[in-house]
């Protein structure tokens, strides 16, 4: 056990001279700069922090305002689109989000973990065997 566990330490210390330094950020090929593609950092940055239930409660909002707004011109238009934004984070929210349903595995150190406690039928099998 204490051998594993240098191992790990001895592991960890030889990693820490690829870590970047403090104050230093890490290259990343090309660098962009401008008026441009500042704007798209910041877009992409307010829009990666949007979750699926803030954009179904904002069309929500808006099919409850163009239901009771329908003289205003487009409305009409402005509620169907509000209802398939609706209904499209409503599925995607149900799937599990932008990942499609699927949970990231969990690791450490480059192996799978499995954390997950005995099934049903492990659990009835082990009752059986005790009983013997």
């Amino acid at each position: 056990m204490p051998d594993r566990i240098e191992r790990e330490i001895e592991d960890i210390l030889r990693k820490i001279d690829d870590l970047p330094k403090t104050g230093q950020k890490p290259k990343r090929g090309r660098a962009r700069t401008g008026p441009v593609s500042n704007a798209q950092g910041w877009l992409g940055g307010r829009l990666a922090r949007i979750s699926l239930g803030q954009v179904m409660f904002w069309a929500l909002v808006a099919v409850i305002a163009t239901f009771f707004f329908r003289a205003l011109p487009f409305a009409s238009w402005i509620m169907i689109g509000a209802l398939i934004v609706l209904a499209t984070a409503f599925i995607l929210s149900l799937r599990g989000g932008s990942s499609g349903g699927r949970t990231p595995q969990k690791r450490w150190r480059g192996e799978v973990l499995d954390l997950s406690g005995p099934g049903l039928a492990d659990r009835i099998k082990s009752w059986f065997k005790s009983r013997r």
